[in-house]
């Protein structure tokens, strides 16, 4: 007499339970054993690492392809009922193969020949496998809100730029890669680049992810550079919540990016890309703009020409020479770069030990708050409080939460950060006249940006507005009273 043939089914809810040996070994003896017992030969072991409450498991479902083709094995082995499904859905699809599934636990087979009462009972099981898995769900959504309102962030993966520590689970700055993506912030933020010459920069900056080396895509720089996480917050199920993890760009920064994408989707950028294009408005407050004549001659000329004022067309070439004499303007001189540098140095220690203890006293604050947080939600689940004043607590705290937090990022993420920016401003200011008068287009509109906050037109005539540092220089320089300043 042949031997009955039998597929054996094994599984755990997770991964991460199959890697660390779970139950899946004694399934699998425990299914061997019952074999022997009873003469069947298990001709495949079917082990899976997935949840059984929902439809669509992939060995679930290739075992029962092989069961549909081939009518010589007719018998399941599996331990117990909520191994095999916990969804009518797949007890159905089973059902309908004409197949006897053994409970080897139980010592129990459900079949066609099954009695109305065994497959009753089978079915009450399957119900309560199925309330479990529901259940169980809720149980995490409830948990996952608690973390999200602590400020931890339910999420698996964590984006680009972050970490989680493998020892205590927080999320942390990925030293490698933070400065590249903080970068791509600022060069979106000037609105000179567009997301196609901020992702060359990511390739060329080698920005992968650490777990595939798999370099950004194009595709993924806007949603990069649109995301909360980076600012400390996080979206958690259509709710914005402060998180616990260190920010890595501040929201003044990540709020101008999203109006340079605000502007673009408007149509407010021009589609010829003109030297001086959006680097100077009228006097009269409309923006200037450029134009060509004959097909090889630039014009500038305010937009809001007519009761205000005539229109006045200015070739490129004067607007280009008063731009060369206002960068001159903000030059630093030969005998003062020596001297700058010297303040700097001296600065650089005495803002060290100011910012330490800014941002010792702040994490300090901040501590306080989130043990406060924590507390009023403990109370809340404990029922010390009531709904209505604890949302009116966790609110108030919340809001001094986003303050510290806020103040905190704003901080400069490293003294020597601010030490090496202060220390290349100078030397741009050293450099600029001679920067300006060799470079190419783009380089001029790059060094315009460093050098002014605004540029007003003033019938033929610029009038610039240096950033500060640059207006302190380009006040000097006018009163040749530098020093002192």
């Amino acid at each position: 007499m042949d031997m009955i043939k039998a597929y054996s089914y094994n599984r755990v809810s997770t991964k991460d339970q199959q890697r660390e040996g779970y139950s899946i070994p004694a399934q699998v003896e425990a299914n061997r054993s019952y074999a022997k017992r009873k003469d069947i030969e298990i001709v495949r072991e079917f082990i899976e690492a997935d949840s059984a409450g929902k439809a669509g498991r992939k060995l679930f479902g290739e075992m029962l392809g092989l069961l549909k083709k081939d009518r010589s094995v007719r018998v399941v082995l599996v331990e117990k009922t909520d191994r095999m499904y916990r969804n009518f859905f797949d007890q159905v699809k089973v059902a309908d193969l004409d197949v006897d599934i053994h409970f080897v636990m139980a010592g129990r087979i459900i079949g066609k020949d099954s009695s109305p009462s065994e497959k009753f009972a089978h079915d009450i099981e399957t119900a309560v496998a199925r309330h479990h898995v529901l259940n169980m769900i809720v149980e995490i959504k409830k948990g996952q809100r608690q973390k999200a309102l602590q400020g931890s962030y339910p999420g698996g993966v964590v984006p680009i730029g972050y970490l989680r520590n493998k020892l205590s689970g927080g999320i942390e700055l990925d030293l490698a890669r933070a400065p590249i993506l903080r970068h791509l912030f600022e060069l979106y933020a000037t609105g000179e680049e567009s997301v196609d010459s901020v992702h060359a920069v990511a390739v060329k900056s080698n920005l992968t992810y650490p777990r595939t080396g798999r370099m950004i895509a194009r595709s993924e720089i806007e949603r990069l550079l649109k995301k909360e996480f980076y600012t400390g917050k996080f979206d958690w199920k259509d709710t914005l919540y402060q998180g616990d993890h260190p920010p890595m760009v501040d929201r003044w920064l990540f709020d101008k990016v999203q109006d340079v994408f605000k502007r673009r989707s408007n149509g407010s950028f021009s589609k010829r890309n003109f030297v001086f294009s959006r680097k100077i408005d009228c006097v009269c407050g409309n923006a200037v703009t450029a134009e060509v004549k004959k097909g090889k001659y630039v014009y500038y000329h305010c937009t809001g020409y007519g009761n205000r004022h005539k229109r006045v067309y200015i070739p490129e070439a004067v607007i280009d020479q008063q731009f060369a004499r206002i960068v001159k303007g903000g030059t630093l001189p030969d005998d003062w770069y020596e001297f700058f540098k010297a303040c700097l140095d001296k600065e650089h220690g005495n803002r060290k030990i100011v910012l330490a203890r800014q941002r010792d006293v702040l994490e300090s604050e901040r501590s306080k708050l989130q043990t406060r947080l924590k507390k009023a939600y403990q109370d809340k689940l404990e029922g010390t409080v009531s709904e209505e004043f604890f949302k009116e607590v966790y609110n108030d705290y919340q809001k001094q939460l986003d303050a510290v937090n806020y103040r905190l990022s704003s901080l400069a993420e490293s003294v020597d950060a601010d030490f090496d920016l202060a220390v290349k401003t100078i030397e741009l200011s050293y450099r600029a006249e001679s920067l300006y008068l060799n470079a190419n287009p783009d380089q001029k509109r790059r060094l315009i940006t460093s050098l002014l906050s605004n540029c007003v037109l003033d019938g033929v005539t610029l009038i610039p507005t240096y950033q500060n540092l640059f207006s302190i220089i380009a006040k000097g320089i006018e009163s040749d009273n530098m020093r002192r300043r």
